[in-house]
């Protein structure tokens, strides 16, 4: 009934010149404590009226709660539910807890970019200076980083490259820049979208770097070689490959295995590039025993790299116990052990 109504209304919108864009239906929320099945009923209309007819929706979100206790529970769960049908224009109290709701649902259906305006709403409300510094009209090279700007980084190194060594501009902006997000980071003072957004910055200027270092015939730095890979049966690599981005920005060659990789691949891979350390992941504690058995036959090949385990099933003193020499449990720390075994 009520998609034929938003058609009859549609079509007269259309016969008095009202252009379809501006046509908003609202399907009408009644409260559950009195006609429960309705609300299905409403979630149903919504998503018949925005994708049949291609129309904007709105609703009066509160009204599903009335009469019941607590009703930001269930106001909150039914805002969800409805922005899931196609929902565009709910009517709540901007000024309520309700609006974590949309804060949060527009990070997973992808409207807010890298998360950026729910990091801003959520995080500690104290500005750091060096986030303050990034709005300058003159960027500093760290604050190119710290914003997560790529193309200003690459403009920033190349401006800087101009009186300084490439490998000064590394020791001192690039490193140092990497350092503080690293520090924010843990802190909780920046998060693991704006770390990685830091990340792929700092890649840019790296990448001038190198490309100065080629026009000029001059040496690539070079920190050391790093075997990474996610152990067989083990299918799951995003925080592999957030370690591998960071890393790499710190000069460091990274030999990425992949994920699900067969213990002979691992040792091979190492002995072939000559790895000063290896780097493996689980996310599963039903393939643990392959990160076992993978650091056992490290060990019994005669490698004398060393071996740094992370993921979320491991602890420090479990990683020492299958015979790791190191754990890190994030890519900041896989930074830090790092440095202690190339010395650098």
């Amino acid at each position: 009934d009520r998609l034929k109504i938003a058609e009859y209304i549609l079509e007269k919108c259309l016969a008095y010149g009202i252009k379809k864009e501006d046509v908003i239906i609202d399907c009408l929320a009644l409260t559950v404590s009195a006609e429960q099945d309705r609300a299905i009923e409403t979630l149903r209309a919504i998503e018949l009226v925005s994708k049949k007819l291609g129309l904007k929706t709105t609703l009066g979100v509160s009204n599903i709660s009335f009469g019941l206790p607590q009703r930001e529970n269930i106001n909150a769960t039914f805002l969800a539910c409805a922005l899931d049908k196609g929902l565009n224009l709910p009517i709540i109290n901007p000024n309520s807890s309700i609006m974590n709701t949309v804060y949060a649902y527009k990070v997973i259906n992808c409207t807010d970019l890298n998360s950026y305006n729910y990091i801003e709403k959520y995080r500690d409300t104290v500005q750091e200076k060096e986030l303050k510094a990034a709005k300058s009209e003159e960027y500093s090279l760290e604050a190119t980083i710290l914003k997560g700007l790529k193309q200003e980084c690459a403009n920033k190194t190349a401006e800087l490259l101009k009186d300084n060594e490439a490998l000064d501009v590394v020791n001192d902006y690039l490193i140092p820049a990497l350092d503080k997000v690293g520090i924010l980071y843990e802190k909780g003072r920046l998060f693991l979208p704006q770390l990685l957004q830091a990340a792929e910055a700092a890649k840019c200027g790296f990448d001038v770097i190198k490309a100065n270092l080629a026009k000029n015939n001059e040496e690539q730095i070079q920190k050391g070689t790093i075997v990474l890979a996610t152990v067989k049966g083990d299918i799951h690599d995003i925080g592999k490959n957030i370690v591998k981005t960071v890393l790499e920005n710190y000069g460091y060659t990274i030999v990425d295995l992949g994920r699900d990789v067969p213990i002979e691949t691992v040792v091979d891979a190492a002995k072939k590039h000559n790895a000063g350390m290896v780097g493996l992941s689980a996310l599963m504690t039903s393939t643990v025993e392959n990160m076992e058995a993978t650091i056992k036959a490290i060990r019994e090949s005669g490698l004398t790299c060393k071996v740094l385990v992370g993921g979320a099933v491991l602890t420090e003193d479990y990683a020492m116990d299958i015979g790791a020499d190191m754990y890190a449990k994030d890519a900041n720390q896989a930074v830090e052990k790092a440095k202690l075994v190339f010395g650098n």
